[in-house]
């Protein structure tokens, strides 16, 4: 069964457009979150409304044991992704922060061998040059 999981944009998006991307979460197959988008979500949450949200998106994919959670090998996995990225690509990543989450997302992906779901073409294509993962860029 495929496995999706989906980047912390397409979720801010359905936030303020529910019709949108339902075809990502609709479609044949599980929808994942990863730990790191809910950290991303929640870092973006400044009122009791979307704080909310967030949590009852967490606390939903919990219940049903979609999130997906590092450990040790896989944050290793990504410093190494870092470490290409900076290398071969000239990334800076003092100056581009989200870069480190973006490896951490795209690890969590191919540790449970899910198609990432992403508007982000730019960095996750840079990623995908380095470390073997799948990924759908979306609109």
């Amino acid at each position: 069964m495929l496995k999706k999981l989906i980047d912390t944009n397409i979720f801010i998006d359905r936030f303020a457009n529910p019709d949108l991307y339902k075809e990502i979460f609709l479609s044949e197959g599980f929808v994942y979150l990863s730990s790191v988008v809910l950290m991303e979500l929640r870092a973006g949450a400044h009122t009791k409304e979307s704080i909310n949200a967030v949590s009852e998106i967490g606390e939903l994919f919990k219940k049903v044991d979609r999130v997906v959670t590092l450990d040790m090998r896989d944050y290793e996995r990504a410093g190494a992704v870092l470490s290409e990225l900076q290398s071969r690509k000239g990334y800076d990543i003092r100056k581009i922060a989200s870069i480190t989450n973006d490896c951490l997302i795209a690890v969590s992906a191919r540790s449970i061998g899910a198609v990432l779901y992403t508007q982000n073409r730019k960095d996750f294509q840079a990623i995908r040059d380095v470390l073997d993962f799948k990924v759908s860029f979306v609109n």
